[in-house]
């Protein structure tokens, strides 16, 4: 008796201390599961949170290099219209004075010469002073003439310029004109053009009150039968001797059609005030050129304009011309070493993105570019001037302090704020911690109480629940465990009483199983021979056929498959082929094939083309397809005398054409609709001619599409390549080298689709 209490006693304590054991085992596991998911928690917090500071630092850059970039663009755009205004002013003058010119020729009546008309007055500036006062050093008007059309006794000269002269009445008389208008034509136009003088006064430069500048350097109306030059002018010229129609400006101009206007390249001022240019435009009346009026305006305020454009600290702007050659030369502004190296012609850079640029400004466009500028990234922005084949640029660094100041100001504010996130969740997760610690322990303390309670009730169980199962392993099913704890002890019982009765009626069921499955594998084995019985497999197939050999292999991917190939003559002198693959695997797909092949065969013999047996039989296929199963397939009836090879295409692989002397191609023919997928299809046919020793390879998609363990598929390059490699072989010998080339590529991964092959050899 205390035997056996002192042998429940020991187990019962080893229960416990089992119990006790996996308890503290889980408690620990769970406390240290817990411990890694706040760290995990807390490391995943500080991850994100570092993340979402990086995304904002780098939205805030990207916001902040838009908006100077939109800064640079506006800025462009300003300037360019302000260079835009100043050049408008030059450009209207040019055209009040050409408008007055054209006005006084074509609306003055015809007037006499009498003697009062030849005392012309003298070369020179004429002074307003008199007669204006206000107008005193503000412009003064000037004459100028070539010198065959001075009286040589009224020159005088300093330095060797003529500064004053009077005009020979003689040399504007052409006394050889019969016609008073025709002979005093030149001085008539004279006079006529002296009235021009009152609009030349009031084109006149001027200072502001601020000391800028502003306005036209000289305005121009030049004659084009006597050369003679009016000019109204802010300085006193003194050089009066000048044939205008011998300049560049008025050859050009005079090219031109009325209303065209002539901008010349920016040249420096004959009276030495800086770089101008000169705007003319031609005057007609009716279709008779009679001179040409013109501005120059000198640019040094357009060149201030670029010069004090300011971008940032690192920004500047430049403005460049297109040339009619069709080059891009820098007009004015400091620039980088990249850009003034080219500075001739700026289509010829080497920075492909600049020369983009470049050529975006030469097509008149404007917009934005980022760029690589002498190493450094940085912003172009262009807009063109409306006036001239001018187009005003701008470059900013994207390291300009602009940029990075505020940049590097937020990075470091953001990085404050993640420290003191990162400290305070540190200070949580060591209170989390310690609270959890605390919580062990109680734990611990309550399993050690129960476990001792739980091991008196458990073993008792245990025990009938061991004496029940050495009964079930001895083989007695029919044991009846009873155990009624009310708990998972008694459900335990439970289950072994089901599945007591589980193992006897799956005994039983085994018995009937294993019998279905030897009569079903002994059927599949049946149906295997049979399947490949109604596929050509005696080869030579027509021995006494010396036109072609022929040869096909098919290989399942179960024990019966979808796929299926057949060769047979229609009559003495054609040869069809056929190979196909039907939807699907297994025995509805063998079913299938049988249907689809017994039909294409019947149809070829009975005289029907390629097209004609397709259009057929898929019209037969589709009666009652309840399963909507389909059939890719390729035909082809060959005439054995004259190698025209005849073939229709259902949505199959193209086959592979090897010619002797050359590398095989496929067939690419446009495919037609599957079989047995549309009622009602019509399909169309194509011819080819077979040479001696050319090569005809058909194949199903398990050919192509075989896999390797990487999930890479044969596919058609490498399914040609092997067939080029072994063309001379024999035809079962082809066949072979591309099944093996197939298992190499393979490595040993299980086959998932059928793999038939037809290889048809013109003799």
């Amino acid at each position: 008796m205390n035997t056996r209490r002192r042998k429940k006693r020991k187990i019962r304590n080893r229960a416990a201390a089992v119990i006790l054991t996996i308890s503290l085992f889980v408690t620990a596991l769970l406390g240290s599961m817990c411990g890694e998911i706040i760290f995990s928690m807390k490391q995943n917090a500080v991850e994100s949170m570092e993340h979402l500071n990086r995304l904002a630092l780098k939205n805030s850059t990207e916001a902040l290099r838009e908006q100077k970039v939109e800064e640079l663009e506006k800025l462009v755009q300003d300037k360019s219209s302000l260079a835009d205004t100043s050049l408008q002013l030059i450009l209207n003058q040019t055209r009040l004075v050409a408008m007055a010119a054209e006005h006084i020729f074509s609306e003055t009546s015809e007037c006499g010469i009498d003697e009062k008309d030849l005392d012309l007055p003298e070369l020179g500036a004429y002074d307003f002073a008199c007669a204006a006062p206000e107008l005193l050093g503000k412009y003064s008007l000037h004459i100028r003439a070539p010198r065959s059309l001075m009286e040589e006794a009224s020159i005088e000269e300093e330095d060797g310029v003529i500064v004053r002269a009077s005009l020979n009445p003689a040399s504007l008389i052409d006394p050889e004109e019969e016609e008073e208008e025709a002979r005093y034509r030149k001085l008539r136009e004279y006079y006529l053009a002296e009235r021009l003088q009152e609009v030349l006064g009031g084109i006149r430069n001027f200072e502001n009150e601020d000391g800028t500048y502003t306005g036209i350097g000289a305005t121009y109306f030049c004659l084009e039968s006597s050369g003679i030059d009016f000019l109204a002018d802010t300085e006193t010229a003194a050089q009066v001797e000048y044939d205008a129609r011998n300049s560049g400006w008025y050859r050009e101009a005079s090219k031109l059609k009325k209303g065209e206007v002539f901008w010349s390249d920016p040249i420096q001022d004959g009276s030495g005030r800086g770089i101008a240019l000169i705007c003319a435009m031609p005057v007609y009346v009716g279709d008779e050129l009679i001179g040409v009026a013109g501005s120059g305006g000198l640019i040094d305020h357009i060149r201030e304009l670029v010069h004090s454009t300011t971008i940032g600290e690192s920004g500047y702007a430049f403005l460049v011309s297109l040339q009619k050659d069709g080059t891009m030369k820098l007009v004015t502004g400091v620039v980088e070493e990249e850009i003034a190296r080219y500075a001739d012609n700026l289509l010829d850079t080497e920075n492909r993105e600049l020369a983009a640029a470049f050529t975006e400004m030469a097509q008149h466009r404007e917009g934005v570019r980022r760029i690589m500028l002498d190493q450094e990234e940085a912003f172009i922005a262009y807009s063109p001037l409306h006036i001239t084949d001018w187009t005003m640029a701008a470059v900013i660094g994207l390291r300009d302090a602009s940029l990075s100041g505020p940049t590097d100001a937020l990075e470091k504010q953001i990085g404050a704020v993640t420290r003191e996130a990162i400290l305070k969740s540190n200070r949580k997760i060591m209170l989390t911690a310690l609270s959890l610690a605390a919580v062990i322990a109680a734990v611990f303390l309550l399993t050690v109480f129960l476990s001792y309670r739980f091991s008196d009730r458990l073993v008792k169980s245990i025990m009938k629940l061991t004496a029940g199962a050495r009964q079930i392993s001895g083989g007695n099913l029919d044991w009846k465990l009873k155990i009624d704890t009310g708990d998972e002890i008694q459900e335990l019982a439970e289950a072994f009483r089901h599945m007591t009765e589980s193992l006897k009626e799956y005994i039983r069921n085994l018995s009937v199983v294993t019998a279905e499955k030897e009569r079903i594998g002994a059927e599949l084995s049946v149906a295997t021979q049979i399947q490949a019985s109604m596929l050509p497999c005696i080869f030579p197939p027509f021995p006494d056929k010396k036109g072609f050999d022929i040869h096909a292999s098919m290989q399942p991917a179960r024990e019966v498959g979808g796929d299926f190939y057949d060769f047979f003559l229609t009559d003495e002198s054609h040869l069809a082929v056929v190979i196909a693959d039907v939807s699907g695997k297994g025995v509805p797909a063998a079913l299938f094939m049988v249907i689809a092949k017994t039909l294409m065969k019947n149809y070829a013999q009975t005289g029907y083309g390629p097209a004609e047996v397709f259009t057929a039989v898929n019209d037969r296929l589709c009666e009652n397809n309840e399963e909507n199963m389909f059939v890719t397939g390729w035909m082809g009836i060959l005439d054995i005398e004259t190698g025209e090879f005849t073939y229709t295409n259902a949505g199959h692989n193209p086959p592979l054409l090897k010619r002797a002397d050359e590398t095989s191609a496929y067939i690419n023919a446009k495919p037609g609709f599957v079989l047995a997928g549309m009622e009602g299809m019509n399909y169309t046919q194509e011819s080819i001619w077979l040479a001696k020793d050319d090569l005809l390879f058909l194949y199903t998609d398990g050919v192509t599409e075989a896999v390797n363990p990487a999930g890479g598929l044969y596919g058609e390059e490498r399914l040609q390549q092997t067939l080029d490699r072994h063309a001379g072989c024999p035809l079962p010998g082809i066949l072979q080298a591309v099944k093996r080339d197939i298992d190499l590529f393979a490595e040993g991964e299980a086959q998932f689709d059928d793999i038939t092959m037809l290889i048809l050899r013109k003799r």
